[in-house]
Formats: C-alpha cells, sequence, structure tokens
C-alpha cells in the first residue's frame, strides 16, 4: 500500500495530466463567398479571407475541426456532440479587406459555445481568436459570442459542484459498503447466516437493499449540502437528478458487493475504495476533458463509471437536460450496474473459509 499504491496513482495521474487541453470538437460553417478586389487600375485580386481563417482552425493542436452547417452546430451543442459552433459570414473577405485597407468596418465571426466548461470555453475563444489576429493586425475584428444553454454564466462552484458530487458518491458509497460488509465477517454475522436457508443470491441482495437505503441518505445529503447551502444551480429536473444520483449510488453498491468477495479484512476494504476513486477522478474528465487525454488512454475513461456520472449530473445541473438526452449516458450505468451484480453472483461466498 505504502509503495505501490503512490506509484500507480502518480502514473495513472501523470498520463491523464501530460498534456494541453487539445482536440475539442467544434463545428465551422464557411460561409465567405470571397471578394474580387481592385488592388489598382485594372488589377484585380480575389480574396478567400473565409478559407483562410477556416484552414487556421483546422490546424490549431486544440481544436478537432467538423465542417457543417452552424444550425447543425447549434444542436450539436445543445446535445452535447460539439463544445462550439463557429460561423464565418457570406461578406468577411469583403469586410476584412476594406478594414486592411483603412475603412472602419467590423469583422464579426459568430461563435455559439458552451460555457460549463470555463477552460474549454476559454481555449475556443482564444484559437479563434488568434486566427483571426492571424489574418490582419487584429483590430476590429470580433467574435460575437452566444452562450448555449440560456446564455447562463456560471460560477466556479457551479461547474465543480456535478464533478465533484459523482466523487463524493463514488468515494464513500465504495468505502463505507465495503466497510459494512467486511464488518459483518469480522463479528460473525456472515457466518451466521450461512445456516440460515438463504441462498447466496438471497444474501446478497439483502445486503444490496440495506446499503441502497444508505446510497440514498449520502445521495440526499450531497444534493441538500449543494443546492441548499451553496446555492449552485439546478436548470432540469430535481426529481431526476435525485434517481440518476440513486442509480449511480446503485451502481457502486454493486461494485463494493463484489470487491468485498476478495477482501478478507477491512483494512484491505478501506485500501479499494481510493485504488477506485483516486484513478476514476483522474479518467473521468473532472480535471482534464476525456478529449484531451493520450488517445490510448480515451477508451479506457470511457469505462470508469465516473465519467458517465459526471456527463448526467452536469446534464441536469447546468444543461437542463431531460430523460431523453441522458438516456445514453443513463442506460451505460445501468449495464455496468448489472455487471457488477452479475459478478457479485458469481463470487458471493457460501460457505465459510478454511
Amino acid at each position: 500500500m505504502m509503495i505501490a499504491m503512490p506509484a500507480i496513482v502518480m502514473v495513472i495521474f501523470g498520463l491523464a495530466l501530460s498534456g494541453e487541453v487539445k482536440n475539442i470538437p467544434i463545428l465551422v460553417q464557411n460561409l465567405d463567398v470571397g471578394y474580387e478586389a481592385q488592388a489598382g487600375p485594372g488589377v484585380s485580386i480575389s480574396v478567400e479571407s473565409g478559407a483562410d481563417l477556416a484552414e487556421a482552425l483546422q490546424g490549431d493542436d486544440s481544436l478537432r475541426v467538423v465542417t457543417g452547417s452552424y444550425e447543425d452546430g447549434v444542436t450539436g451543442v445543445d446535445d452535447g456532440d460539439y463544445f462550439a459552433a463557429v460561423r464565418i459570414p457570406a461578406d468577411f473577405s469583403e469586410r476584412l479587406y476594406r478594414r486592411m485597407r483603412g475603412e472602419d468596418v467590423d469583422v464579426v465571426v459568430d461563435v455559439y459555445v458552451d460555457g460549463t466548461k470555463p477552460a474549454i470555453r476559454a481555449s475556443i475563444l482564444g484559437a479563434v481568436g488568434d486566427s483571426l489576429r492571424s489574418l490582419g493586425d487584429g483590430g476590429g475584428l470580433e467574435v460575437a459570442q452566444v452562450l448555449a444553454f440560456g446564455g447562463a454564466e456560471y460560477s466556479g462552484l457551479d461547474v465543480s459542484i456535478p464533478s465533484v458530487m459523482g466523487f463524493v458518491l463514488t468515494f464513500l458509497v465504495l468505502l463505507i459498503s465495503l466497510i459494512i460488509i467486511n464488518r459483518e465477517t469480522a463479528m460473525g454475522t456472515l457466518q451466521r447466516l450461512y445456516t440460515t436457508p438463504l441462498t447466496a443470491f438471497e444474501r446478497l441482495l439483502g445486503y444490496v437493499i440495506a446499503l441502497l437505503v444508505l446510497g440514498m441518505m449520502m445521495s440526499g445529503v450531497v444534493l441538500l449540502v449543494g443546492v441548499v447551502f451553496f446555492q449552485v444551480t439546478v436548470r432540469g429536473s430535481f426529481t431526476l437528478l435525485f434517481i440518476s444520483a440513486f442509480l449511480y449510488a446503485l451502481t457502486h453498491v454493486l461494485l463494493a458487493v463484489f470487491l468485498s468477495n476478495f477482501a478478507r479484512n477491512e483494512l484491505q476494504a478501506v485500501q479499494l475504495a481510493p485504488i477506485i476513486a483516486l484513478p476514476s477522478m483522474a479518467l473521468s474528465g473532472m480535471l482534464v476533458p476525456v478529449n484531451s487525454l493520450p488517445d490510448y488512454i480515451q477508451p479506457i475513461a470511457r469505462l470508469v463509471p465516473l465519467y458517465y456520472g459526471n456527463r448526467v449530473f452536469e446534464g441536469v445541473m447546468l444543461k437542463g437536460y431531460g430523460v431523453g438526452e441522458l438516456s445514453g449516458d443513463l442506460l451505460v450505468i445501468s449495464g455496468m450496474a448489472a455487471v457488477f451484480l452479475i459478478l457479485a453472483a458469481m463470487t458471493v461466498k457460501d460457505r465459510i473459509d478454511a
């Protein structure tokens, strides 16, 4: 524990945090039709500044650019597929050329951006601004920013609480459930249950139901502290938020029941919780977006329950999502719960170890 655990955690965090924010998915629509400028008597030049801007954005390492219609991009941001939609206007080349010739003309690019991730939002606006400045001296070049999800400005606490909720439920539900189950063994309760007519699955189900009550209490306390004491934003249904928290807690109750089959005492049980919780924090997108993780880490990150928990809690609290938008993530969480239940049932003990 003193040697292996710090090494494992440092390796995971080092790999997860080894790069800058990058590969942010955005959609760009270039409506610019170009401009035939008169550079002198009988001399004309073709200006394609919109294409130059689109190329500059595609060459930015922090972005992963998809081309399409701006309206589809707005819908994609609302659905969580993109973090921003950028529209280059039809007269972009003309206005930029006139601006560079000294005319008092503004050059504006429309950006519809997800404001629930301040670091990602800043990276996107910075990349668009740098690309614009690469076309001219920067004067008069503007980004018309529209925030998604009702244009709400979120505080640092607002955007942090959903991930904190997920991590607290992950760590505490695992820790408390593992301790309770293993204490049953230490106190001799489990051995007495072996003498009853209960089947192994019935005992397993009894533990799950009892621990779910504790999971519901912890979910309620987390929501109560966040909403009442810190007054964090909940744009969606509070009922859906509680149900999601309950389902997420159930997943970790079942994971704890499964892991408890391999812990021989409370000390081993206590060690299992941080081994699960700390890597989950690094890989779930809680610290950096999963898209920014190394390519070989991203598939592993999408196997972490906290990744989907963060998406659900952020969706309900910050984006006002309903069941329709969250159905995929909730289905994955439910599937993980089913897998942990099957594994627990397959490994549950039905006798006293010799």
